[in-house]
């Protein structure tokens, strides 16, 4: 089992965040764009909980930042197959997905640079392993107008 893991990419998945482009008032709504780029023959699985299977796509804001989750995330169609692992049909991704955040800035949020901190917590798995549930956590700077 070692020879496996040391033959796994430190991570397979590579999540980037990219900002609105513009810059946006206290107490508005804006949509952020996080994407989620899997290696070649890897997958991670969708951000739907099934009973028994594996670990969903998890994404949030995590709280203390002038920014909230203003809705739900919006996620591209998984692809649907027979997983052998847990002998279950599953949701996943393989390449790239990318997933529409809607954000809404506080009231109270301050003029200036602020940083947008989204968190996903994922499971990527291939024909052979699973690695164990990962967190990412990504940031961007946002620009809170006067």
């Amino acid at each position: 089992m070692t020879a496996c893991l040391a033959a796994a990419p430190a991570d397979p998945v590579v999540w980037k965040l990219n900002p609105p482009a513009t810059s946006v008032k206290a107490g508005a709504r804006f949509t952020v764009k996080l994407l989620a780029q899997v290696q070649d023959g890897w997958h991670m699985y969708s951000l739907k909980p099934m009973a028994e299977g594996p670990i969903p796509t998890r994404i949030w804001v995590a709280e203390g930042q002038p920014f909230a989750l203003a809705g739900a995330i919006q996620a591209p169609d998984p692809q649907v197959m027979q997983d052998p692992s847990f002998g279950m049909e599953v949701e996943l991704y393989e390449g790239e997905a990318v997933f529409t955040l809607p954000v809404r800035v506080a009231s109270g949020a301050s003029p200036g640079t602020q940083k947008l901190v989204v968190s996903a917590s994922y499971q990527s798995c291939n024909n052979r392993l699973c690695l164990p549930p990962k967190t990412a956590k990504v940031e961007v700077p946002i620009t809170v107008a006067k």
